[in-house]
């Protein structure tokens, strides 16, 4: 079996018992993006998948901290 590495460490994926366990971060930009006909494909392992989506989550909170704050009129 063919190992996948993780593309942020470098480390492998494979687990005990021959296994591999990683998540895929994907994008296929089209007709109209700045990237048309771009294609990413990045394997994460466990630990560089939860600390990205982590990442992601924590930048979602952070830029809606200050979002309907009371006095404000709300865009919607």
């Amino acid at each position: 079996m063919v190992d996948v590495t993780c593309d942020a460490c470098g480390k492998s994926t494979r687990v005990d018992g021959g296994g591999l366990e990683f998540g895929v971060l994907q994008a296929f930009w089209g007709y109209g993006s700045k990237h048309d006909g771009e294609r990413y494909e990045i394997h994460l392992c466990e630990g560089c998948f939860f600390s990205a989506l982590s990442h992601i989550l924590r930048d979602n909170a952070l830029n809606n901290l200050f979002d309907d704050l009371p006095g404000e009129k709300s865009e919607n």
